[in-house]
């Protein structure tokens, strides 16, 4: 009797338990359906996020493939944020977008620039996050993803000029083999070469490209190649002359230029 009465207490006290358990958190549940930022993620996660690229200004139709668009979209709105422009849409970039979406086109770049290198236009390369920023005295005027050089041949750091500007450059490969000619699609420099300082006007360049998923890495011989409809704005705004500061995040912060991320 007494075996049987204790087996029935603890059958009770274990269903008991396991009710409490299971039950769920009906608080919780309201309060994360409730919560606007869920909300916009889950939406965002299920259209790829085309929409808002789209109407924040970031997508553009380059190309004829919809993909390339979409990853140069997402590596101009890393940029924006001063997020590392890779093209990939990680948490930073889902955190960015939900903070970006609250604030109803009321984004203001979060650079603070002690020390700007001129009162009009001048450019900042960070290698770091792989973004080159043109700014006007203390404010920024625009941000665009860019590819730098690889390890073993890094884009070189410092203090240059803007030295030359040309319109659809010959390309002539260093093995020997014939020029690419200017305008061409298979031109690595694409239709635009700004050249530095650094190498007197033609060693290192900022420039277009012909291999669009190179934007975002670190693959060149030094130039630093920006997507084709980018390097054209920036080459229109430009003149021979204006201040070019390349380094990594660090550095540049010694210079008086800090470039917080949004996210």
């Amino acid at each position: 009797m007494c075996k049987r009465l204790l087996a029935a207490i603890l059958l009770l006290f274990f269903v008991f338990y396991i009710n409490v358990i299971a039950e769920p958190d009906g608080a919780l549940i309201r309060e994360l359906m409730d919560c606007p930022e869920e909300e916009t993620f889950s939406e965002l996660n299920s259209t790829n996020y085309v929409e808002a690229l789209r109407s924040m200004g970031y997508y553009k139709n380059d190309y004829q493939d919809e993909n390339i668009n979409l990853r140069n979209a997402t590596l101009r709105f890393q940029s924006d944020c001063n997020l590392a422009a890779d093209g990939i849409q990680g948490p930073q970039f889902k955190s960015a977008m939900i903070k970006r979406l609250s604030l109803n086109n009321k984004f203001r770049s979060p650079d603070i620039i002690a020390r700007p290198a001129s009162k009009g236009y001048w450019i900042t390369i960070n290698r770091t996050r792989r973004i080159l920023t043109l700014y006007r005295g203390k404010n920024v005027i625009r941000k665009y993803p860019i590819a730098i050089g690889k390890t073993t041949n890094k884009t070189p750091q410092g203090k240059f000029h803007v030295r030359l500007k040309r319109k659809n450059p010959i390309w002539s490969p260093v093995d020997g083999k014939k020029p690419v000619a200017g305008g061409s699609p298979k031109n690595p420099l694409g239709i635009r070469w700004i050249g530095l300082s650094v190498g007197k006007g033609n060693l290192y360049g900022i420039h277009g490209n012909n291999s669009p998923y190179s934007i975002g890495r670190q693959i060149s011989k030094g130039c630093i190649r920006m997507i084709n409809s980018d390097v054209l704005s920036l080459y229109n705004i430009v003149s021979v002359g204006i201040p070019v500061w390349i380094g990594n995040d660090e550095t540049l912060r010694k210079w008086g230029v800090t470039q917080k991320s949004f996210y």
